[in-house]
């Protein structure tokens, strides 16, 4: 779980010194990279592309996409499908490589969207071609790469040792660029797979799009561990109001026929992190939550009173909420029953959201804060009132902690009606979900006070 951000640089005047910037979730830096590397500067007409656009003129401008996957690997897309893989210490782990080819006559690919996954990055381009990349490893299993598309190519680059090393034992820029540039190894590869590398394959939805009469607008990627076929698949929104699934093991495509659920066409859609629901922005402002397999629509909330455009990132906030950023409104937080909560971030003038497993991170100019729904065991029993076992014994606890004799007729009452290990065991997850340190031991305290009735009936 890694930060990062552009940093201008004006040191040379004959070309964009941009610096990117790795950074720890506490602030810590980790590694300065010049953007883009230097030794692209020298190496264009190495990187396989006809275009005539000239490396030395990349900005900040020219990033598509950027992101982490969930091997630490930093992923950077360009507007013309340039691919640029890094460690968090700034290496390049991968020769740089076009993900999707030139079109006739050489002319360059422009990107519409992508999207960086945890496996990988997906591209469509503004002639609606579409290109998943992913990226493994030499601890990948090795029938998962033999069992890749025949179209698909892989992208290697030199391991971490050899002739091209830095002094400190590194791979540098050059040694990745005079190497292995996008070399492929198949079913006749003479030894292991190399430390790192990528499938790159291309998927037929130019051909499908232009049959059918339709555009996409959206794309974004299920990872391999919530498919079937255990391979990604790419869900691309169209512009009829549906949802195409695209097969990256087959690349068969099929279309969902979703039209009677979605009242407009789809502009942005995120999975949740279990893989189970889509959410999906639409162009008539309404987020809709629906399940992956589109059987069951979860939720339909109307935003066009708050704004009438579509907002600036869309994340899931653990597994039962979506945030949504507006620069002029803040922050929004849906919940799974229409309830919603709203952060004004007045005055901000930068704000980015990072999705979590159980919470998502708002990272502003000067601030990093943590946004996370109430879990619900917490709220049942720490809501005023409550008469949950777990909320009876932490006011046990604290009836004992002031010595009072009614904590050990609340205790033996929760003994009694055989719910004792439940109530211990909610104070055990809610102390783990919380973040105030006084809280925290105010609730292990309860179970622990719980777990001497438990021990002693249990010996009794």
């Amino acid at each position: 779980n890694n930060n990062n951000n552009n940093n201008n640089n004006n040191n040379n005047p004959n070309m964009n010194t941009t610096m990117l910037r790795i950074m720890s979730c506490s602030g810590k830096t980790l590694s300065n990279v010049p953007f883009p590397p230097q030794s692209l500067l020298h190496h264009n007409n190495e990187l396989g592309s006809s275009s005539n656009f000239k490396l030395g003129q990349y900005g900040p401008s020219d990033l598509m996409e950027m992101g982490f996957t969930n091997r630490c690997n930093l992923v950077l897309v360009l507007r013309d499908g340039l691919c640029l893989v890094y460690d968090v210490s700034g290496n390049l782990l991968l020769t740089p490589f076009y993900i999707l080819p030139s079109g006739a006559g050489g002319s360059n690919v422009e990107l519409m969207s992508a999207s960086v996954f945890e496996g990988g990055v997906a591209v469509l381009s503004t002639g609606m071609q579409c290109a998943l990349v992913e990226l493994l490893d030499e601890h990948d299993d090795v029938n998962y790469v033999d069992g890749a598309h025949l179209a698909s190519r892989r992208i290697v680059g030199n391991g971490p040792i050899g002739s091209g090393s830095s002094a400190d034992g590194n791979p540098n820029e050059s040694a990745l660029l005079d190497a292995g540039r996008g070399e492929v190894f198949g079913g006749m590869r003479g030894g292991p797979p190399p430390p790192h590398f990528a499938i790159v394959t291309p998927l037929p939805t130019a051909g499908h799009a232009h049959m059918f009469g339709y555009h996409f607008i959206a794309l974004a990627v299920l990872p391999r561990i919530h498919t079937t076929s255990r391979r990604p698949e790419l869900f691309l929104s169209t512009s009829d109001n549906s949802v195409v699934i695209v097969d990256t093991a087959t690349t068969e495509i099929i279309d969902v026929d979703c039209r009677a659920r979605v009242s407009s066409p789809i502009i942005s859609m995120s999975f949740a992190p279990n893989g189970r629901f889509l959410a999906c922005f639409t162009q008539n402002c309404t987020l809709t939550v629906i399940s992956t397999n589109f059987e069951t629509k979860v939720l339909d909330f109307d935003t066009s009173e708050g704004s009438p455009h579509p907002p600036r990132q869309m994340k899931w906030c653990g597994e039962d909420s979506v945030v949504l950023h507006w620069k002029n409104l803040g922050v929004l937080m849906v919940g799974p029953y229409g309830d919603w909560l709203r952060f004004p971030y007045e005055g901000v003038e930068n704000l980015h959201l990072i999705p979590e497993m159980d919470c998502c991170r708002v990272v502003t100019d000067d601030a990093v804060e943590i946004l996370q729904r109430v879990p619900p065991d917490t709220h049942m029993f720490l809501q005023i009132g409550s008469l949950e076992p777990a909320a009876m014994l932490l006011d046990a606890s604290s009836a004992f902690e002031r010595g009072l004799p009614t904590a050990d007729e609340a205790a033996r009452a929760i003994l009694k009606s055989g719910r004792l290990e439940e109530a211990m065991d909610v104070c055990i997850e809610a102390a783990m979900k919380e973040f105030d340190v006084a809280m925290q031991k105010k609730l292990l305290r309860a179970a622990s006070y719980g777990m001497h009735f438990g021990y002693k009936d249990g010996n009794g």
